[in-house]
């Protein structure tokens, strides 16, 4: 695959890291009427239209992590998330236009039309899972790949939502695209921007490139999942992550040595994370969720309910309460139409266990 010449990171950094070209950049900013509060226009960004392999958010990061030396090669990758995972799911085709494989740990859902359509669509890519109930269990799918991989035939290690420094980078580079938009007045310039947080390298890259960006804006990041496993100290420290990638890549002196709170500081970037969607836990649907969903259907528009459901139903009882100014909703969901995706035979490919749990619901 070829790689990109094209970084806004080139600016502000002296050897960019590589990077492919999978992603169909820019993505559009949209007004959302229907979304609008008393005192606030909303606008989204339309991350679902990254790609017509698969969109979303994930593509940004993979563009990144897939051209960096860790996960060069022909062999599989491994990574874990639940059974309905976009993340597994965006690596799994690229890997497969790539000739890979990707190899999965993975633990139950709630079993929604969305979760089934997108395991189906996970296996029919040719991904190998080792499956558990719970995310409690997941240390016991890790001895069952070790037990079952010889060396030769285990992948790299890939962390949950492809989070981690160099996945990060992939954010940092959408908040510098977003700025050329705002300069060329596709947009104002937003007084909140609110987006999905789980394994947090999204929100946290974003926060690092408005802060380069020069874009004043509170990032209100809606966590879908439960506080301990997204708080500010866990948040602050994938900030970190991406911080240090940014340092390796030569970031300009005066603002290597002023750290990264000094430039949200001056950049008058805020951020503050709202854990009150996630409702009984992750990927749990809730009611709100839920609503937001089918209003979002509705326009035209495809949101799901772990996630991005769950943080265009904080905007808009935020906006409703009174938040002020333009508001911009940035959509990390795909969108894809799965059932293209499926082959005939896709439940014949599961683990046993988790064909017996699927066909049991």
């Amino acid at each position: 695959m070829p790689l990109r010449t094209d970084h806004h990171l080139a600016a502000f950094v002296a050897r960019p890291p590589p990077r492919l070209a999978l992603a169909d950049l820019p993505t559009p900013v949209t007004r959302a009427p229907w979304l609008d509060g008393p005192a606030a226009e909303v606008w989204i960004k339309r991350d679902d239209r990254t790609s017509a392999v698969y969109g979303g958010g994930k593509v940004r990061k993979l563009e990144w992590l897939l051209a960096s030396p860790t996960y060069a090669g022909d062999g599989p990758i491994l990574s874990m998330g639940g059974i309905g995972s976009h993340h597994l799911l965006a690596l799994a085709l690229f890997l497969r236009a790539q000739g890979r494989e990707a190899h999965a740990l993975t633990f139950d859902q709630v079993l929604t039309p969305h979760v089934r359509e997108t395991v189906a669509a996970l296996v029919s890519a040719g991904t190998r899972l080792w499956s558990v109930r719970t995310r409690v269990g997941l240390p016991w799918a890790w001895l069952g790949y070790q037990l079952w991989a010889r060396p030769e035939r285990r992948g790299p290690w890939m962390p949950a939502g492809g989070s981690n420094g160099v996945g990060g980078l992939g954010f940092v580079e959408a908040a510098l695209e977003l700025g050329r938009q705002i300069d060329a007045g596709k947009l104002p310039r937003p007084a909140a921007i609110y987006i999905t947080g789980g394994s947090a390298a999204s929100s946290a890259g974003l926060a690092l490139g408005l802060g380069l960006a020069g874009i004043s804006t509170h990032l209100r990041i809606v966590s879908a999942v439960e506080p301990v496993l997204l708080g500010r100290s866990r948040w602050r420290g994938m900030v970190g992550q991406i911080w240090r990638e940014l340092l390796r890549a030569g970031l300009h002196p005066e603002l290597a040595a002023r750290g990264w709170p000094d430039l949200l500081d001056r950049s008058k970037v805020t951020w503050s994370i709202d854990h009150a969607q996630v409702g009984p836990g992750y990927a749990v649907p809730t009611a709100a969720g839920e609503r937001s969903v089918a209003l979002a259907r509705d326009h035209g528009f495809t949101l799901e309910t772990t996630y991005t459901g769950k943080c265009a139903a904080a905007l808009q009882a935020e906006v409703a309460g009174g938040r002020a100014g333009p508001v911009l909703l940035w959509n990390t969901h795909a969108g894809a139409d799965l059932g293209a995706l499926a082959a005939p035979d896709w439940e014949s490919r599961l683990p046993a266990r988790l064909r017996r749990a699927l066909a049991a619901r």
